[in-house]
């Protein structure tokens, strides 16, 4: 499944629980409907507008992204291009780190972007002593964390799917 930005607009609107109008009558029921109904369409708007905002500031790295799709195999089977399914988590997956990051008021780095031979959408930063890539399938995302001298290089890795894991990610990238 394509990663989406995981908001939901029940989150937002917990004081408007079932629980809080058990035995309400159907006038104050339908006014609650109504309200929920509102709150829904408000939040779904401010998401659309906050994925717009983001396809825009990304336009440049959603470009070099989307071209990956064009690269063809060499002679020998190498660096296939990435499936369509791969570049669109991928695209999702920017985008919810994008927004995160605006989020946390934390600036923001623009990655290389890339491919391997896995077919894997591949996007690395660097600042200063620290390298953070994340590999990218149709269905995940992986980091790998390194830091320090060349020869005394700390490793580290994980699931970046969460989004506790992309915020502690990027706060270490930029520390």
């Amino acid at each position: 499944m394509p990663h989406t930005i995981e908001h939901t607009w029940d989150n937002r609107c917990a004081l408007i629980s079932d629980d809080a109008i058990k035995g309400v009558n159907s006038v104050n029921e339908e006014f609650l409907q109504r309200m929920r109904g509102s709150i829904r369409s408000f939040y779904n708007s401010s998401l659309i507008a906050r994925e717009a905002f983001a396809k825009e500031a990304l336009n440049d790295i959603l470009t070099k992204l989307h071209k990956l799709l064009t690269w063809s195999t060499d002679k020998n089977g190498y660096m296939p291009a990435p499936e369509h399914a791969v570049v669109s988590y991928a695209e999702n997956w920017l985008i919810r780190l994008f927004l995160e990051v605006a989020d946390l008021g934390l600036p923001w780095i623009k990655p290389n972007v890339t491919a391997n031979t896995d077919g894997e959408v591949v996007f690395e930063w660097w600042y200063g002593r620290r390298k953070l890539t994340i590999y990218i399938d149709d269905q995940c995302a992986e980091y790998v964390q390194v830091w320090g001298a060349d020869i005394d290089a700390a490793v580290s890795d994980g699931d970046a799917k969460s989004t506790d894991v992309c915020q502690s990610l990027w706060i270490w990238l930029i520390s």
